[in-house]
């Protein structure tokens, strides 16, 4: 089986790693796998490699980081539309709607029509973008929001198949009109073959940072919720003095992060590492004693389940999070940690987690097996490698 999947994002950043994750497993079975990102720097050509089997393209772009990287760059989607036309591929899995994805999409979908070729176009959905969405408060007109919405929403009207990340999505594409035969609910995954599990006290003194007290971790690129883990790390800090944030990431939205600065003295109740490749995450996850997922309660962030959850899983640390929509869901599902309201309730499950080790150990231990298991990507590939095989063999 011939796959394509494509991604609107820079390479290691955001829906990428869903991506990756799905085309490393879908190559290990056997499929030949191509797989479009953007690339991370400037480039006018982009370039090619190869992940773990993956044949990986990184398109061309022109303008820096924090421009051109949301699927709008012109050179992005011209060089994509021109390669679209090769074709050749039995499934073409496009991950949300945004322009360097939907439109060699829809392009391949109109050729293969054309040429009467059986191909399955699958469309992923990951994030509440419009009516209400991610992008709705950023646009300076409401019409501008009501058109997307109709691209978002036709996209999955269009496609012989859908996979959505959370049950909001689920319930949102049946709303829609998208059959339940075409819909599986795919969660957040996890790389466990990438992510070996490290000594804590051993990662600590590897890294630099203190070997006593208790250190919370956040890690992220899109830093909406900021100012909630700022409010909610002061509180943890007026109860229990010594602890620390480890707050990892940051990139074009570095900015956000002077927040922290502000309120926290960096080498002391602060250590910020910057961006660090993907590889040395589960290091320095492993320094932390539990992790810290503030949720502003949105209707964006209600129906998403950011990758962080499941790498704080495979870390096999408890999560101190916000009680919203499939993050609260999925953690008490699981009993892999504890929720709570607003900065305050965030910061109280944060220290009910500290107060208690052993309780702490078990919600770890629990969130290592479920990020081996349910939301590893070798289970997760194989129900989408049947779910392609299911949709392939209903195309007429």
């Amino acid at each position: 089986m011939k796959i394509l999947l494509l991604n609107h994002n820079l390479i290691w950043r955001g829906t990428f790693f869903r991506c990756v994750g799905f085309a490393r497993e879908l190559a290990r079975r056997g499929a030949e796998v191509d797989l479009w990102t953007v690339s991370r720097e400037r480039s006018w050509t982009g370039g090619t490699g190869e992940i773990d089997g993956v044949r990986v393209w990184r398109t061309p772009r022109w303008g820096g980081v924090g421009r051109h990287d949301g699927g709008y760059a012109p050179i992005d989607n011209l060089t994509r539309l021109a390669a679209a036309s090769r074709g050749g591929w039995n499934v073409v899995h496009a991950f949300d709607h945004r322009p360097n994805v939907l439109l060699p999409w829809l392009w391949r979908k109109a050729l293969d029509r054309a040429g009467n070729r059986r191909t399955a176009y699958i469309s992923d959905w990951c994030d509440w973008w419009t009516a209400g969405g991610i992008t709705t408060a950023r646009r300076p007109f409401g019409w501008i929001d009501r058109f997307e919405q109709r691209i978002e929403e036709g996209s999955k009207r269009l496609a012989h198949g859908v996979t959505v990340i959370s049950s909001a999505l689920h319930e949102r594409a049946l709303s829609i009109g998208v059959a339940p035969n075409r819909l599986l609910t795919l969660p957040a995954g996890v790389m466990i073959d990438r992510f070996p599990l490290y000594d804590r006290i051993e990662s600590r003194q590897a890294l630099g940072l203190p070997v006593s007290g208790p250190i919370l971790g956040f890690i992220g690129f899109s830093l909406w919720d900021i100012a909630l883990l700022a409010e909610a790390v002061e509180r943890i800090q007026q109860a229990r003095p010594g602890a620390a944030l480890l707050a990892i990431g940051g990139g074009a939205e570095n900015a956000a992060y002077d927040e922290l600065r502000r309120r926290f003295k960096p080498g002391e109740s602060l250590f910020m590492p910057g961006v660090v490749e993907f590889d040395a995450v589960p290091r320095w996850l492993a320094a932390c004693d539990a992790f810290l997922l503030p949720l502003e309660n949105t209707l964006a962030n209600r129906a998403r389940v950011p990758n962080k959850l499941a790498d704080f899983h495979a870390a096999g640390r408890p999560t101190a999070a916000s009680a919203v929509g499939e993050t609260q869901r999925l953690i008490d599902r699981y009993e892999t940690g504890l929720c709570g309201e607003g900065a305050e309730g965030l910061a109280e499950a944060a220290l009910r987690i500290l107060d208690d080790p052993a309780q702490a150990i078990a919600m770890g231990e629990r969130a290592r097996r479920v990020a081996e298991t349910d939301w590893s990507y070798e289970h997760l590939g194989s129900e989408l490698l049947d779910f392609y095989s299911i949709i392939l063999n209903s195309i007429d």
